[in-house]
């Protein structure tokens, strides 16, 4: 008998290549075969809808002798069925990312215990917004102050002039993002259409999985400045604020968007989705008008431009959308 293993599927591309290489074996040796899927990644119902889906392609005298096994819990139990693994905090990005946001909601520089006090009216510290203890907080912003970012670890301020992706990703104050494709045979979206539909997934009758999420990137960028230097939507970015103890991400909370989304594992890909995962403990959203849909604060939107390749354009925003 034919066995072949597959061990945390993540698509349905891989899933059809092995269903039919798994058919012509059999079709040449007159055996039969079974297709062993490990804990998947992607859910049960989609790999069982994928084997009913192709069989009828097969020949009955070669799909007879074929069986699907799906095993959960038969790994080493480090990746749920369905979830992706997050990195640990980085305090770094954390810390840079409410330095920018007060920046561009107020000016001048502010006292550490006081960082927060201006986002959103929020009487914070630096500590208390991140949630985390002191240590990781005054490293990162040591790590901050010998880069040239920040002047004194006593009055702390971020100018957005300052930053760029390449600096961003030599001091390692890069977020984690999480990347979306579609799978092989689902009907593309363009990224306007992707806004479309998650607009009501974010507004206050929406899914209650997407409450972490935030709207961002361009759509947010164009709603609070009219007159910014951008034509179109990229990509669709999205901005999901999760607790630091979560060490996995349920990336099927995705298809509500779209059910042919899947995740991109190559960073270096183009992907019309892009989620930005921020840890910090106190939540700041902004605010726009894109429909009724929760917004991403201006630091987050600014951070998207950036890695969008969009500098001038992030510099533009951050111009305007100061007080």
């Amino acid at each position: 008998m034919n066995h072949k293993t597959l061990s945390q599927l993540r698509n349905t591309r891989e899933l059809r290549a092995e269903i039919m290489d798994l058919a012509a074996r059999l079709a040449a040796d007159g055996s039969s075969g079974r297709l062993i899927v490990v804990d998947p990644v992607i859910s049960e119902a989609a790999i069982r809808g994928e084997w009913e889906r192709l069989l009828p392609a097969i020949a009955p005298h070669v799909r007879a002798r074929m069986a699907l096994v799906i095993e959960q819990g038969a790994g080493d139990g480090s990746n749920p069925p369905g979830r992706l693994q997050v990195d640990r905090p980085n305090y770094r990005f954390e810390v840079l990312r409410l330095l920018l946001g007060a920046s561009l909601e107020d000016d001048g520089p502010q006292p550490e215990l006081g960082i927060a006090a201006h986002i959103e009216g929020t009487q914070l510290g630096l500590v208390d917004a991140l949630g985390a203890s002191p240590t990781p907080v005054r490293s990162a912003l040591a790590t901050l102050r010998d880069a040239g970012l920040i002047d004194s670890l006593r009055w702390l301020e971020i100018e957005p002039e300052a930053l760029s992706m390449e600096q961003l990703s030599r001091i390692g104050a890069l977020p984690q993002t999480l990347r979306f494709r579609f799978e092989r045979g689902a009907r593309i979206k363009s990224p306007a259409e992707l806004v479309q539909r998650a607009v009501p997934l974010l507004g206050p009758q929406g899914a209650k999985q997407w409450k972490p999420f935030s709207l961002s990137g361009a759509p947010v960028a164009q709603a609070n400045v009219p007159a910014l230097d951008l034509i179109g939507t990229p990509r669709l970015d999205l901005v999901a604020n999760i607790p630091r103890s979560d060490k996995t991400f349920d990336a099927e909370v995705m298809r509500l968007l779209d059910d042919g989304l899947e995740p991109e594992p190559n960073v270096l890909a183009p992907a019309p989705v892009v989620l930005t995962l921020v840890r910090a403990g106190t939540r700041f959203d902004g605010k726009a008008d894109v429909g009724q849909a929760r917004c991403a604060h201006p630091c987050d939107v600014f951070l998207s431009l950036l890695d969008m390749g969009l500098r001038d354009q992030a510099l533009q925003y951050a111009r305007e959308v100061r007080p």
